[in-house]
């Protein structure tokens, strides 16, 4: 019998917080992705579905939580 083999998360977002001088734009959002998981960000015009994308690759800064890309925060 073989054992399960452990998937590790490809993309993890905790407890992320981003704002726009005083506006908190994202607050608590967090999710994680494994190898293989599709996903899909929707939402009203102006919700925050770019920023979190802007905020994974790196053009926003984060005012709290953590993203972790393939090991890399």
């Amino acid at each position: 019998m073989s054992s399960p083999t452990k998937m590790s998360n490809i993309l993890e977002v905790n407890d992320v917080q981003c704002n726009y001088e005083n506006l908190i734009v994202i607050k608590d959002l967090s999710f994680k992705l494994v190898r293989g998981d599709i996903a899909c960000l929707l939402g009203p015009s102006g919700c925050g579905k770019s920023t979190i994308l802007r905020a994974i690759a790196g053009f926003e800064n984060l005012e709290a939580g953590t993203i972790n890309l393939n090991g890399l925060t």
